[in-house]
């Protein structure tokens, strides 16, 4: 199908006075904020505040749009407000207000940006998670220069001793640069980046989410500077990608980039299908030449994650068996592995312990649902946004989603939605 055919399938654009006045300040703030809210320890309390502003703003001018997908996610959060009530203990009961504080910032983010006109674009959006791409490649290289450094951020000191000696606070409000793992017999300890994020496997999603995103903003640039920087980062960021050893990233990116060639051979886009192509041979050839099945290799030998991460999921799924409709809240002490809680083995899990099978279902539905109904991307840039909502569908099996990574999940489904529904009022092709 021609560009020219697909974007005759878009519904004519809709100009409101109303959305064109909401500012684009809320939303970018949150991402080109993010280093300064990370040093502080103010991730959250920051987006929990632009949230409230996103809101006021929304109320004030009326601009509320919905579209497929507001009402599945609208339906989600709402249902994980009644689990609080499965709630056992203090603790759990902080990190479920964490959660949930999460989902109200990427959730009014996701509705900010849909309901937005030609003042928050496409551009914007790309623009701003690019930057995190670039401090997330900045944490992991630091991780590798200082990895037992931890991070005393000014809000975690002025946290009461009760609450920070939880293990889950301290690593939000102190993060460590690295996870250091010393498992019994190796030869070798394993330095896994995690800066910016608490733990290394997050540090890995945020690379497969977000990658694909500055590939994006390359092809979108208008400044050779701009796509040089974005090259310097694909290569910087190697170093830390191998030495967190993540399978699962490694197979994100892969997945990530076939997808893309697919759709563009399909569309018979030779230069961006042989670009990405060179790229993703010459990368993976980096990767092995330098170790990285060894690697990998030598960690799964000694640490058997897979048989921990296997055996956890049995104990999520019949303990969420007894708990099918609310779930527990949040994550519990797991009955079998010392040391792990059930519900902790990625997102999908999450949401099925600490929610119940209705949660999980209607997160399924906004996820699974938003990407099939905006697989019909009209541009080349579109295509590329794509793979990160075919990759995320994905990767929450097996990993957890931090605030970033689902704001960067939420902001590029709305502005697919935006494009699919012909509420884009700015950028109309590319």
């Amino acid at each position: 199908m021609s560009r020219s055919t697909a974007a005759s399938r878009t519904p004519p654009v809709v100009v409101d006075d109303a959305h064109e006045a909401l500012p684009a300040w809320p939303v970018l703030a949150l991402l080109w904020g993010f280093p300064v809210f990370w040093l502080l320890g103010a991730t959250v309390i920051a987006g929990v505040g632009l949230t409230v502003v996103m809101l006021s703003y929304l109320a004030q001018y009326r601009a509320v749009r919905f579209v497929p997908g507001v009402y599945a996610f609208t339906a989600f959060v709402v249902w994980v407000v009644p689990c609080v009530v499965m709630i056992d203990s203090a603790s759990r009961l902080m990190g479920y207000a964490y959660r949930f504080s999460i989902l109200a910032i990427v959730g009014t983010a996701f509705v900010y940006t849909i309901s937005a006109g030609s003042r928050l674009t496409r551009r914007h959006i790309v623009n701003g998670l690019t930057v995190v791409w670039f401090f997330t490649i900045a944490g992991g290289l630091a991780a590798l220069v200082i990895p037992e450094v931890r991070l005393s951020t000014p809000i975690g000191l002025l946290l009461p001793n009760s609450v920070s000696s939880n293990e889950y606070v301290r690593d939000l409000f102190f993060p460590p640069m690295a996870e250091i793992q010393h498992p019994f017999g190796s030869p070798t300890d394993f330095v896994r980046p995690s800066a910016p994020f608490p733990y290394a496997n997050s540090w890995g999603v945020a690379i497969v989410l977000l990658t694909p995103v500055a590939v994006a903003c390359f092809l979108q640039a208008r400044s050779r500077l701009k796509q040089a920087a974005i090259v310097v980062g694909l290569t910087a960021m190697i170093a830390p990608a191998m030495a967190t050893g993540n399978r699962g990233m490694f197979v994100g990116l892969v997945l990530a980039a076939v997808y893309v060639v697919v759709r563009l051979a399909v569309r018979d886009r030779a230069a961006p299908v042989l670009s990405i192509a060179l790229l993703g041979v010459v990368g993976a050839v980096v990767l092995v030449g330098n170790g990285l099945l060894s690697q990998i290799s030598t960690r799964q030998e000694f640490g058997d994650s897979s048989g921990t991460r296997f055996s956890l999921y049995r104990e999520t799924f019949h303990r969420s068996l007894q708990s099918p409709l609310l779930g527990y809240g949040a994550p519990r002490p797991s009955t079998s592995e010392p040391l792990v809680s059930a519900g902790t083995q990625g997102y999908v899990w999450m949401l099925m312990f600490s929610f119940g099978f209705v949660g999980l279902a209607l997160f399924l539905t906004f996820l699974w649902g938003t990407t099939a109904r905006t697989w019909r991307a009209p541009g080349d840039v579109d295509i590329v946004l794509h793979s990160v909502l075919v990759v995320a569908s994905v990767v929450i099996a097996v990993y957890g989603l931090d605030i970033m990574q689902m704001l960067a999940i939420m902001l590029v489904a709305a502005v697919l939605l935006r494009r699919r529904y012909g509420l884009d009022t700015a950028e109309t092709s590319g």
